[in-house]
């Protein structure tokens, strides 16, 4: 049978880790594989019930999920719930990688160069650690860097040395390890300390401005439930009901990471909207303009949003998709049901229209539940989101403030230049958990 749940309640917990001669474990990402029912292995996974994430990630390896693929490969190569099969690991580690898995890539690359689980070959090793690369995955970039600097299983070229440290650099500052970047720096300094690309990386890490989100209080976010909110005219933020249910007093975190108190002024209860109410507009950003029209099927629409802040951090993370269908489950007309990928965290957030124009609020997600086992499984790419109507009509119950926000222009752009303007006025909000 169907059921449909707020997205608060989901859970999800992988451990994410890195080694310069080890295997990298998938991160988990915001609804990306082929099947939701792969974020409940991370539930038995995290809790020690390995056999129970076998059985769950086995059928969905098998027809080619490969985030599933790539964590079966982890539990044979370090036997977590099975016997150490590196064999297997490598098996599974192959199939992802020719999917385009970047950390799968980076795993076999790394199997190869060792002659794990595979016959050694360099060759093959390199061509997998840089399809990684081109990915984006630092550490691989750096492994590639000291390859071809340490020429003991290559010649040394230098020249490709300097390029893979260079992008690590750049790689490890954007996720903001800054400690990596710098070694990436001592790395092109030890082969030539003047060289342009040495000066390039030292002065983007001299100008570097860490995110605010590294500056907050880590107490602020302890027992928390947290989502999306937005400002909406006249000093109001939208978030969804269930984010703010049992509180009154919220926290609002804007993206330079100021602290804004809010209470909670109006709920709908019904349709899962809470407004909330801000006496310190100067913290504000700009209000998200509401859309005029209704979307059209088919229509392409996005979300940015705070998923899975303790997992993901604390910037805004931004996934599209389109209108699947103008009305919501069992043909609710309040509702659209979109294929925008969500996670928990993303409850409240607008959905957006490419005008930037707000069509609508997201508040959940489709699965089924076994009626023998109770085992629930996730639908890929099946959401929901209340149609932007229903909070026009809330808003109008609002008492009038004389001093009103600065709303966000709606004009057609590509998706950066709307991720651009739009993503400055979109917060975290934190309650109370219940």
């Amino acid at each position: 049978m169907s059921f449909i749940t707020d997205i608060r309640r989901l859970s999800l917990a992988p451990a994410l880790w890195m080694a310069l001669m080890m295997p990298v474990c998938i991160q988990a990402k915001p609804v990306a594989s082929p099947e939701q029912g792969f974020i409940l292995g991370w539930q038995a996974y995290d809790q020690g019930r390995f056999a129970e994430a076998l059985k769950i990630w086995l059928p969905l390896a098998e027809q080619g999920n490969a985030d599933a693929q790539i964590n079966l490969g982890i539990m044979y190569d370090y036997g977590n719930g099975v016997e150490v099969n590196t064999e297997i690991a490598a098996a599974w580690y192959l199939r992802a990688a020719k999917l385009g898995h970047v950390s799968a890539q980076f795993n076999l690359g790394q199997m190869y160069l060792q002659g794990r689980g595979v016959k050694q070959n360099t060759n093959q090793g390199i061509h997998w650690l840089q399809q990684s690369a081109q990915q984006g995955l630092a550490i691989a970039q750096y492994n590639l860097g000291v390859l071809y600097a340490e020429g003991k299983r290559i010649p040394i070229q230098y020249n490709d040395a300097v390029k893979w440290f260079y992008q690590a650099g750049l790689s490890f500052m954007e996720e903001g390890n800054l400690e990596k970047s710098r070694e990436s720096l001592q790395a092109i300094k030890q082969i030539s300390p003047e060289h342009s690309r040495a000066v390039e990386l030292q002065t983007k890490l001299t100008t570097f401005t860490p995110q605010a989100e590294s500056e907050l209080p880590t107490d602020v976010f302890a027992n928390k439930s947290s989502g999306t909110a937005w400002p909406v005219a006249n000093g109001y933020a939208v978030t969804n009901n269930h984010v703010v249910a049992g509180s009154t007093e919220v926290t609002l975190i804007n993206t330079d990471g100021d602290s804004i108190h809010a209470q909670v002024v109006l709920r709908d209860e019904q349709n899962d909207l809470a407004l909330l109410s801000v006496t310190e507009l100067n913290k504000l950003p700009p209000a998200l303009p509401l859309s005029g029209n209704h979307a059209r099927l088919g229509a392409s629409v996005f979300t940015i949003g705070y998923p899975r802040i303790d997992i993901m951090g604390k910037t805004p993370k931004l996934t599209d998709g389109i209108i699947s269908s103008v009305r919501g489950l069992r043909g609710n007309k309040e509702n659209y049901q979109i294929s925008v990928p969500v996670q928990p965290g993303n409850s409240g957030g607008p959905l957006l229209n490419m005008k930037g124009e707000v069509v609508g609020i997201v508040t959940s997600m489709l699965g089924t539940t076994n009626d023998s086992t109770g085992a629930t499984t996730l639908l890929a790419n099946i959401s929901y989101a209340l149609k932007v109507d229903v909070l026009k009509a809330l808003i109008s119950k609002l008492p009038q403030r004389e001093q009103s926000l600065i709303e966000l222009s709606n004009q057609n752009d590509n998706l950066e230049g709307l991720a651009a303007r739009i993503q400055k006025s979109v917060m975290i909000v934190l309650a109370e958990s219940n």
